[in-house]
């Protein structure tokens, strides 16, 4: 009976054809006369084709049209509320934050003064709406010593600097791991250099053993009138593409910028986009568009010879690509995720959708 349903709702003409004759000795052994059996199997047969789709209609259509609403009349509420749902899946939370850009709004990094678990929604100073990263969205953090910071901050107000967050927050698991995960992904960027932070980690952790064990509450983490206090040690600021690198690393994708930063000003002038290809890019005109690798899917075709499908994206869009061997061979060494890139090649429509088929490869870092 499971193969038949199975059949039925898979829509496999085969597998219908294998269970067809026990379904109908079946009938028989069970009372039906062969002609009923038939008969039955008549009307069994063409609801396969289409019953799956009528039962679902109603609700599907009902619906699509409810997220419609809520989208377009509650839009912060509903792109928040569809990222929390997918929490977890890097994939999906990538393209909803694409899907925010292209609504105008802001989806903002997690804060340690700011976030709540899951995604929330915050206000700028012009009362307008954004969405928050919630510290349940960082890698490597937890749960545990997630509620912990949070219920420490409703409790007692706002972490007021570095010094003041690790005296407070006395969790078990506020350990290296978690530690470098909320610094590396930026959510203590308001009270310290992430660099910084790195470079003094071990005595960090040092101190906050001793005012954990000690319960020792100090007026300065950086006064030098006792035994307890602590000094943080002067370290090099994090370049940019490092935080970008972390932010991807531990939030599965980049949110103070982005790797085409800095060279934007000559991306814009160069007057070719992603968007523009999707949408007013003709078939077989040749294409130059500086991009960033982000997913990639190495394959062999049927002579066995090494190819890639490449997933591109820019400040405007994502596009899929081909790089066929002989492209692949010469220009494999640059085919890197997130390495800024100018792919160039000729428009193409492939079932239904915009790619381009790839001729050359540059580092966008040494050709803008």
């Amino acid at each position: 009976a499971d193969k038949l349903r199975k059949a039925m709702g898979k829509k496999i003409p085969a597998e219908m054809q294998a269970q067809k004759e026990n379904l109908l000795s079946g009938f028989v052994e069970h009372g039906l006369s062969v002609k009923k059996s038939q008969l039955l199997w008549s009307l069994i047969e063409p609801f396969a084709a289409y019953g799956f789709n009528k039962a679902h209609a109603a609700s599907y259509g009902r619906l699509a049209y409810q997220t419609a609403y809520m989208k377009a009349n509650f839009p912060v509420a509903y792109m928040t509320a569809i990222m929390t749902n997918e929490s977890g899946d890097i994939e999906k939370i990538a393209e909803i934050v694409s899907e925010c850009k292209r609504m105008n709004i802001y989806v903002l990094p997690p804060d340690i003064n700011m976030s709540q678990g899951g995604f929330n929604i915050v206000e700028d100073k012009n009362k307008k709406e954004e969405i928050r990263f919630g510290l349940y969205t960082i890698k490597n953090l937890g749960i545990d010593i997630s509620d912990a910071i949070i219920k420490e901050r409703e409790e007692n107000g706002k972490y007021a600097s570095f010094e003041n967050f690790i005296r407070r927050v006395t969790h078990k698991n506020l350990n290296k791991k978690s530690l470098e995960a909320l610094t590396m992904c930026g959510a203590l960027d308001d009270l310290g250099e992430r660099g910084e932070i790195l470079s003094n980690m071990d005595s960090i952790l040092s101190f906050h053993k001793s005012v954990v064990k000690d319960n020792v509450m100090q007026d300065s983490l950086f006064s030098s009138s006792d035994t307890t206090s602590f000094v943080m040690k002067k370290a090099p600021p994090v370049e940019a593409s490092q935080k970008l690198a972390w932010e991807k690393e531990l939030l599965g994708l980049f949110v103070s910028g982005f790797p085409l930063d800095p060279w934007k000003e000559k991306i814009e002038s160069r007057g070719i986009n992603i968007e523009k290809i999707h949408h007013d890019t003709a078939d077989g005109k040749e294409v130059s568009v500086a991009v960033l690798i982000e997913r990639m899917k190495i394959m062999n075709t049927k002579k066995g010879d090494a190819m890639a499908l490449l997933t591109l994206r820019d400040y405007r869009g994502v596009i899929e690509v081909a790089v066929f061997p002989e492209t692949y061979k010469r220009y494999k060494s640059l085919l890197l995720i997130d390495a800024p890139l100018i792919i160039r090649g000729k428009v193409n429509t492939r079932n239904g959708d915009k790619t381009i088929i790839v001729d050359e490869v540059k580092s966008l870092e040494k050709n803008v």
